[in-house]
């Protein structure tokens, strides 16, 4: 073995590093775990660790949680454990240059895009949102630039019509872990040779805001779709009815060849749910959930509701 790997500090956050970190812990055992502080959340303000703190707790590994990841007392506790790796998944923040030069062979993440296609931090819901027929794992070095460096190895994945946010999410982080592992004995083995991404190539996904997730009916029945799908199960599309926010959660392309005004509602599908027109075409609605209330099919919301044909959805 050219490059023997013993020492790793994991760093990451949410559900989707849970599979990378078990994987780890299962295979080359991290001497550290760095994660978000924990925050208040919920109506009652509880301090809520992460998920990945929680996975280190479990298996008893070392946790540190700095607010700055890139500060004196994070860079003297990084080199304090004297990592020959650092692998993130899912951090969220920049690591600077005094930061990337501590480990012995550098810093590497798992990217859930091919890159350079979707750098940024919302490569799977803009993959779906772009009608997008396949995705997959890159783990690339970390370099200064977002999501920029230099490609270990890329592994793609199909995107399926019945696909969205949840489950290519979960493929995705599944098979990412199995790649993680892989990328790591390619750098043990010096079995590999960096690929500079295409700057030209580049594509970027941005965050996901209010403006985002609002349904715009004039768009394509295609396109909300897509929008529907790359949001769900959370934290989904909305739209209003009667001046109430209504969250989407799944739906169906109605007929091509319907038009109508765009928001309109055409009919109740029987045993479906509510057919909207859009810009070109329309949306069934199956499954929604209002404000304040439990996930629903559009039927039984409409069997409350009475919608009738000819209102509009905002």
């Amino acid at each position: 073995m050219a490059n023997r790997i013993g020492r790793i500090i994991f760093i990451g956050t949410p559900e989707f590093a849970i599979p990378s970190i078990l994987s780890l812990i299962n295979n080359k055992r991290p001497v550290l775990i760095i994660t978000r502080p924990d925050r208040k959340k919920g109506r009652g303000q509880k301090l809520s660790c992460t998920p990945v703190k929680e996975i280190a707790m479990q298996y008893n590994i070392p946790v540190f949680q700095p607010e700055n990841i890139n500060s004196e007392h994070s860079l003297d506790r990084i080199k304090d454990a004297n990592p020959d790796l650092i692998v993130t998944v899912a951090f969220g923040s920049f690591l600077k240059n005094r930061l990337l030069s501590i480990p012995r062979y550098g810093c590497i993440s798992l990217h859930p895009s091919l890159l350079p296609k979707y750098r940024g931090p919302s490569p799977i819901n803009w993959a779906i949102f772009n009608g997008e027929k396949e995705t997959g794992n890159t783990i690339f070095f970390i370099n200064r630039r977002m999501d920029a460096g230099d490609i270990i190895f890329q592994r793609s994945i199909e995107i399926t019509n019945e696909d969205n946010f949840g489950t290519l999410s979960e493929k995705l982080s599944k098979q990412g872990a199995k790649d993680l592992l892989y990328a790591i004995s390619l750098i043990e083995e010096d079995n590999y040779q960096p690929i500079p991404q295409q700057e030209e190539e580049a594509t970027f996904s941005h965050l996901i805001t209010e403006q985002v997730r609002a349904i715009k009916w004039e768009n394509s029945a295609e396109r909300i779709y897509n929008q529907i799908r790359g949001l769900a199960p959370k934290p989904c599309a909305f739209a209003k009815i009667r001046k109430e926010k209504i969250k989407i959660i799944s739906a169906e392309i109605g007929n091509p060849d319907t038009y109508g005004t765009a928001g309109e509602i055409a009919r109740i599908v029987k045993h479906k749910g509510i057919e909207v027109y859009c810009g070109v075409g329309s949306i069934i609605i199956t499954k929604l959930q209002p404000t304040g209330k439990r996930v629903m099919s559009a039927i039984e919301f409409n069997n409350g509701a009475h919608l009738k044909i000819g209102e509009f959805f905002d």
